[in-house]
């Protein structure tokens, strides 16, 4: 896809941010690696450009002369500002507002003169080429090489911000000359024909399906594609929520997805023994995984594609899952892989899946496991599946569900009667980072009540008002 725009930045949450503002606005963006090689950019043949990070980036020197405009943001520009031989000398603006005057800048197009709030700003030494295009108390805020199409903003663009989004438009439809082609319809579209693609090839197709909406998405694909020779695999580890399991058979059933049952949630528990540390434990649960498809996957002969629902934050994350079954005889196919978890939810809307499976709060792979500190035993387990039953009672009863990113508790403590303690998270998302959720008091009360009342191990519960970032987020 040609008419796109490149993000250079996928280790801080604010590229993801820009990348699905841009898509919002059927602008198609990729976000890819800071020290991504100028000669690969120009291979991908991008419209444009941006820079973005919350630190310092090293990039290509060369990024200057691609031949496409360059959009940096925030710290970025100081980068754009070097390779352009300007520099920065410290900060001049810091934590306070300040009244920020435009010039005549196509980047500025439609923007009023008026106050933004600074975390810090530098003072900025431009070259004798370079235009400032904007300024706040006698600084640049912002500067161009108007022949050469390079932007550099030194104030980041918030989530909330109007004009953010229209710098954004400015840079990508008038300066890149994106045309905005880019929908969800379209991208349906370019799952399918991966999918077809490997249909074609003939074989047996497996989908692996956890319960989620983006490995539910891939398997109704997959069998609209493979029709009866694919067959989705559901193995139940024993970690997740009560009446989980038989809720994703439900799910599959009401799809008309054929689905293989594989119960191996005794022998994890048991290779759970003894086992601490989150690392620990999740090597335990998805080595289990993986040994269970490949078993399944033996039982095909012929040609076998195995189908993963890796979505884009995944992939950002852990790359594509395809080299880990490298050995395995399948072919990997991972349609949704371009695609972010709200886009995702959207198509499974459009097609007609139930509100219920498209709202589903993230899960982590370890499931409960990830949500108890220390060793997972039977008693630890059902005494969080029976906190959590409460709390998502409770949550959705008073209809606070569609508002939380994700809400959960987690148990930490001996499983001793009244030696063990409950924290209870709820969290929104807003600029990448997990804000506390301000829930009714009235809710909590309950909660911590019904929870002591049903659970004996607990004697105290704590509720969690920590802000993180998503990455740094110690349970899922």
């Amino acid at each position: 896809m040609n008419d796109m725009i490149l993000i250079l930045d996928h280790s801080q949450e604010y590229g993801m941010e820009i990348a699905r503002r841009l898509r919002a606005e059927n602008i198609f963006a990729k976000i890819v690696p800071a020290r991504t090689a100028a000669q690969k950019i120009r291979a991908m043949n991008p419209r444009g450009v941006i820079l973005c990070g919350e630190s310092a980036m090293e990039t290509d020197e060369a990024i200057t002369e691609l031949g496409v405009p360059v959009l940096a943001i925030g710290r970025a520009a100081y980068t754009l500002l070097s390779r352009l031989g300007g520099a920065n000398a410290g900060v001049a603006i810091e934590e306070k507002k300040a009244l920020v005057s435009y010039g005549r800048s196509a980047l500025f197009t439609g923007i009023s003169d008026g106050e933004r709030f600074f975390h810090a700003a530098q003072t900025l030494m431009l070259p004798a080429d370079i235009c400032e295009t904007a300024s706040a108390g006698g600084c640049s805020m912002a500067f161009e090489d108007t022949e050469k199409k390079l932007y550099g903003v030194q104030f980041d663009l918030e989530r909330n911000d109007p004009e953010g989004s229209v710098i954004l438009t400015n840079f990508v439809v008038d300066i890149c000359g994106c045309q905005g082609i880019w929908t969800l319809e379209a991208a349906l579209e370019q799952a399918e024909a991966v999918l077809a693609g490997s249909a074609a090839r003939g074989g047996q197709a497996l989908c692996a399906v956890s319960g989620g909406v983006d490995s539910a998405l891939c398997a109704l694909l997959a069998h609209r594609a493979f029709g009866e020779r694919m067959t989705a695999v559901f193995v139940d580890t024993g970690l997740m929520r009560e009446g989980e399991a038989q809720s994703v058979l439900r799910t599959m059933e009401e799809l008309g997805v054929p689905t293989r049952y594989v119960d191996c949630s005794g022998e994890i528990l048991t290779s759970l023994a003894h086992k601490r540390s989150m690392e620990e434990k999740r090597l335990v649960v998805m080595e289990r995984l993986y040994e269970e498809m490949l078993r399944q996957g033996a039982s095909f002969s012929g040609e076998k594609t195995l189908i993963l629902g890796t979505n884009y934050s995944d992939y950002l994350e852990s790359g594509s899952g395809a080299p880990k079954w490298r050995e395995s005889g399948m072919t990997v196919v991972e349609p949704l892989m371009a695609l972010f978890k709200d886009e995702i939810r959207a198509i499974g809307s459009m097609l007609g899946m139930s509100d219920e499976l498209v709202g589903r709060k993230p899960f982590p792979a370890l499931g409960l496991g990830a949500r108890i500190v220390g060793e997972v035993t039977h008693e630890r387990l059902q005494a969080l599946r029976t906190a959590e039953s409460i709390f998502r009672e409770e949550i959705e009863q008073a209809g606070q569900e569609r508002r939380l990113y994700k809400y959960f508790p987690v148990l930490i403590g001996r499983e001793s009667p009244g030696e063990a303690m409950m924290v209870l998270r709820a969290v929104t998302l807003s600029g990448g980072q997990l804000m506390p959720a301000r829930l009714p008091y009235d809710l909590v009360e309950r909660t911590v009540a019904q929870i002591l009342s049903e659970v004996p191990m607990i004697s105290r519960v704590f509720y969690d008002q920590t802000p993180t970032g998503i990455g740094q987020e110690s349970f899922s």
